[in-house]
């Protein structure tokens, strides 16, 4: 006898756990030792697809085998189940109710399911039963094909807590009943939507203690699809290149990682709104977005960002782009490219925000005429509506230069300017010293207009001081 066979059952068992359910049934012919052990394996895995049989001799086969495991009182640690239902065959409905209570009374801990309709027409769908969500709590990864989602699929409480994948395909499913499970399930790890019906807004924020950029909740939607909205907060989400939004109108990505790349080659339609929010990896990347009815395009992040847009459609469109300028970054690659975003934006009403974060006199950006020339000899200034500085007073000139030699703003206006009178008449001091000679202000001598207002703390409006 081989020295395996010898060893203790428990080991026997913990082999055939990694093994797939054919090859553990395989076992049986090596020895009289394993003739029996896959029958006690902790974890059980059923597919109707592979199956060779009918969809009755299917049924019967797990239904003796989780008998056996419940007779002899043994545990399914995992148990992994593929199965089509057909709304006519209430025998398979019902046994498959009477397999998750089972698992739930076996003290099962990982539960993967993959449910899907015999259906072959959407109005035909019928719904998931309430089983699934409300009885089984182990549930760990749900696939779901062909199906309707809606209260009478979750009629009382959601009790799948431990879900952690969520793969949806031809289902029909509201905003609200989408929500609710997202909401109930905060462990999701992986979603996919793919040609849903019902569903025309997603959000979701995934938050996890403690974060790191492996633990990002991964995402697919998969077009042609209804949805109108996608908001997505720290997640990782995947754009199929090529892909076509066509109903798309607001997108929302906030500390997302995604494929950016792919993004260039997708179609938005009927994209209205799209806001980039702190997507550190977007930094690696220079992305053109197909989006030709684009309305507002709102930025955020530590870094400029490469970005271009299609031709668009007549009418007005705006952009908020506010980006944070870092002691440890170059000034005239910086400002080189805040010029090139800014030109990409030409065609928007932009308004340009920039936070330096300085802690001494040293961190000040290094002012020099090189700079201006270097920048200018390139490209021209670009007008945009408003300027927002938020720096200490000790930085504003030099931040101001810098700005002033890729952009004219309408507007000027600064983090510090609020209430204090002795700042104001510095920056109008800076502003007005056109005579000066300096060279670090040499952006003064093309200024053709310069007036400061301030308003009224009892609501009255702006007045001028000038």
């Amino acid at each position: 006898m081989d020295r395996i066979s010898e060893l203790p059952k428990e080991i026997l068992q913990q082999i055939l756990y990694f093994l797939s359910q054919e090859d553990a049934v395989r076992t049986s012919v090596l020895s009289k030792s394993w003739h029996n052990i896959w029958c006690t394996r902790p974890n059980l895995d059923f597919s109707e697809a592979t199956f060779n049989g009918s969809k009755q001799e299917f049924l019967s086969l797990v239904d003796k085998n989780l008998q056996r495991y419940c007779d002899e009182r043994m545990c399914v640690k995992e148990f992994g189940l593929c199965i089509s239902l057909d709304e006519s065959d209430r025998e398979s409905v019902l046994r498959l109710e009477n397999w998750i209570r089972a698992l739930t009374d076996m003290g099962t801990k990982k539960f993967c399911l993959s449910i899907r309709s015999e259906s072959e027409h959407g109005s035909e769908f019928f719904h998931l039963p309430s089983v699934v969500f409300e009885v089984a709590e182990s549930l760990q990864d749900l696939h779901v094909e062909k199906f309707t989602l809606d209260q009478k699929s979750f009629e009382r409480t959601i009790l799948s807590k431990h879900l952690k994948e969520l793969h949806l395909e031809n289902v029909y499913i509201n905003n609200k009943d989408f929500q609710r499970i997202i909401s109930c399930c905060p462990l999701v790890e992986t979603a996919s939507i793919k040609s849903c019906k019902g569903l025309q807004n997603i959000k979701f924020s995934f938050y996890k203690t403690p974060y790191t950029e492996d633990e990002r909740c991964s995402i697919e939607i998969n077009p042609p699809s209804y949805i109108q909205t996608i908001y997505i907060t720290n997640g990782d989400l995947k754009f199929h290149k090529g892909a076509d939004f066509r109903n798309l109108e607001y997108l929302y990505l906030r500390r997302v990682t995604t494929s950016w790349d792919h993004l260039s080659w997708c179609k938005f339609p009927s994209l209205k709104l799209l806001v980039i929010d702190n997507c550190d990896r977007l930094k690696e990347s220079r992305i053109f977005i197909d989006a030709p009815r684009i309305i507002c395009f709102d930025y955020r992040g530590d870094f400029i960002p490469s970005i271009s847009f299609a031709t668009t459609t007549p009418g007005r469109r705006y952009s908020n782009t506010r980006v944070t300028y870092m002691p440890s970054d170059d000034a005239t690659t910086w400002f080189f490219k805040l010029n090139e975003l800014l030109e990409s934006l030409s065609r928007f009403i932009t308004s340009l925000s920039i936070y330096q974060y300085s802690t001494n006199d040293g961190d000040v950006i290094q002012e020099n005429i090189n700079l201006l020339q270097g920048i200018n000899g390139c490209n021209k200034p670009v007008a945009v509506e408003s300027l927002w500085l938020d720096c200490h007073l000790f930085s504003f000139s030099s931040l101001l230069n810098g700005a002033l030699s890729v952009c004219r703003p309408r507007i000027i206006d600064a983090f510090f300017f609020q209430g204090k009178m002795d700042h104001i008449e510095r920056v109008w001091k800076i502003l007005t010293e056109r005579e000066s000679g300096d060279e670090e202000r040499l952006w003064l001598q093309d200024l053709e207009e310069v007036s400061i207002e301030v308003e009224d703390k009892n609501g009255e409006g702006w007045h001028p001081i000038t």
